[in-house]
């Protein structure tokens, strides 16, 4: 290896060209680190501001309304909930799938054992076979040497493997015990991971009937459409105003999306965010799932600008999808991403809300530089 490095080491002194390419590479590798560390110096920056700005909104519609502070706070714990009881989930789920393979495991290895155990009976009948004095009549009596030789060494190899066997059997016996060991192990931390399971959707449905009951308590203190409206104009003016502020707080956030496809160009081509009868509703579509999937997917490539709960919009989700454009994603039990995450088409980003907690569909919009945009002539036709 030292003669390779001082033969590189003279090819350096005695080609400039390469010293100077070794040397630029070191620069650009250079540059690239202290860029990559101001972009995440940014990010963090922005996510503190975004942060804030959440806070500030909460704050807002409590001083608007104590309903409207408390629905905020239900939304944030369903939402809470719900990524708890998922993570137990999860881990129930990844519980089972050990316990299927340690199952595997031990079933091959008791298989192991009763080979061992049979190649070992087998060598102990050869050997009764033979007679416990076998060898000493051979050396005693009358026969060559040539007979004792082959007998001597018949014994030996015999010897040799019941060795051999007896020590693959304590082997095989040990891995078989820490395979039970393991067994139990993992029985035990399901059983743990099944009780907390039970305990979040215990927790996750408190929270979806309390919200349930604040939004009943929200839509009844209109009296008339025409208060409604108002609130409602009043919903609009106060995502216009998140958006705008949005809009300026990642202005300075690199895209970083290679090869990624212009937006404008997927108008009629984009996937429907959720399956489900769609209708107009504040520049947007509410989208009823019924009785089919939650799953609530990412349209495009981009970047999420917001992932907070919104008074009118309930769990938000925005996704910056560059040139100006974004998507919002709302009225969503739980939310799957956070701010400065990258999504992909098709990526799951959050849960929808149930008819069951008071939720009438999934709200999915388009904005371009702020403009709403009808996403009926960007969504696929007939892909719902």
């Amino acid at each position: 290896m030292k003669p390779l490095r001082t033969f590189a080491a003279l090819v350096l002194l005695l080609h400039p060209t390469a010293m100077a390419m070794a040397q630029t590479a070191g620069h650009a590798d250079a540059v690239r680190k202290q860029q990559e560390a101001a972009a995440d110096a940014r990010l963090a920056a922005v996510k503190q501001q975004i942060a804030a700005l959440a806070q500030a909104q909460r704050q807002t519609a409590a001083q608007r309304s104590m309903l409207d502070g408390q629905i905020a706070q239900a939304s944030q714990a369903l939402a809470a909930a719900a990524t708890q009881r998922a993570a137990a989930d999860a881990a129930v789920a990844a519980g089972l799938r050990q316990l299927g393979m340690l199952q595997t495991q031990v079933d091959a290895q008791q298989a192991r054992v009763a080979q061992q155990r049979a190649a070992l009976a087998a060598l102990l009948r050869a050997a009764y076979a033979l007679g416990p004095d076998s060898d000493l009549r051979v050396l005693l009596g009358d026969a060559d040497l040539a007979r004792v030789a082959r007998a001597l060494a018949y014994a030996q190899v015999l010897q040799r493997q019941r060795l051999q066997r007896i020590d693959a059997l304590r082997t095989a016996l040990q891995q078989l015990q820490q395979r039970h060991q393991q067994l139990a192990a993992a029985q035990q931390q399901l059983v743990r991971d099944q009780a907390a399971a039970k305990a979040g959707e215990q927790a996750q449905q408190t929270a979806r009937e309390r919200l349930q009951a604040l939004r009943a308590r929200a839509d009844a203190r209109y009296r008339n459409q025409a208060q409604q409206l108002a609130a409602l104009a009043q919903q609009r003016r106060d995502l216009e105003q998140l958006l705008a502020r949005l809009r300026d707080i990642f202005a300075d956030i690199p895209k970083q999306l290679p090869g990624n496809v212009p937006f404008v160009q997927l108008k009629g081509r984009l996937p429907w965010p959720i399956a489900g009868r769609a209708r107009s509703w504040q520049g947007g579509l509410l989208i009823d799932p019924g009785g089919g999937h939650s799953r609530v997917r990412a349209v495009a490539n981009g970047r999420v600008a917001w992932a907070d709960w919104l008074r009118g919009f309930g769990m938000l989700v925005v996704v910056d999808q560059g040139d100006g454009w974004i998507s919002l994603y709302g009225n969503n039990e739980s939310l799957l991403v956070r701010v400065g995450d990258w999504v992909t088409p098709g990526q799951v980003i959050a849960n929808a809300g149930s008819a069951a907690a008071g939720f009438d569909g999934a709200w999915f919009a388009l904005r371009h530089d702020g403009r709403p945009v009808d996403p009926r002539g960007w969504l696929a036709r007939g892909r719902r």
